[in-house]
This record gives structure tokens, sequence and C-alpha cells, in this order.
């Protein structure tokens, strides 16, 4: 599960679609996100920590507008 990079490579791989209209972007985003929190798990770090690295002190925040 620490191969994020490979598994999301091969989900790429697998939709050749410009859009990933065959598998579904949200099919591809739904596995990389569980292979991510098993990855944490299995490091015992948190999540934001797992893909922050050493130097993640703070979540992260998503920055969008509304209106």
């Amino acid at each position: 599960a620490t191969e994020q990079r490979l598994i999301d490579q091969a989900m790429f791989d697998l939709d050749a679609t410009e859009n990933k209209a065959s598998l579904g972007a949200n099919a591809i985003l739904g596995v990389s996100l569980a292979v991510a929190h098993a990855a944490s798990e299995a490091s015992d770090l948190p999540l934001f920590r797992y893909l922050g690295g050493p130097n993640a002190h703070l979540l992260p925040v998503p920055m969008m507008n509304i209106l």
C-alpha cells in the first residue's frame, strides 16, 4: 500500500481516455485515497503527515471561492 505513485499510474494506464471516462475519475480518486489511507495506517502516521511529509504541521485547507 505504500507504492502510491505506482498504483496511481496503473489506474491512469488502465483508463487511457483523456477525461477518464472508461473507469471514471471518481473511481480513480477513490482508489487513490483508499491507498493513501491504507499506507498512512501501515506507517502509523496521520494521513496529513503521510501526505505532507515530516514538515507537515497543519492539516491541509482547501482553497476555494464561494459565490
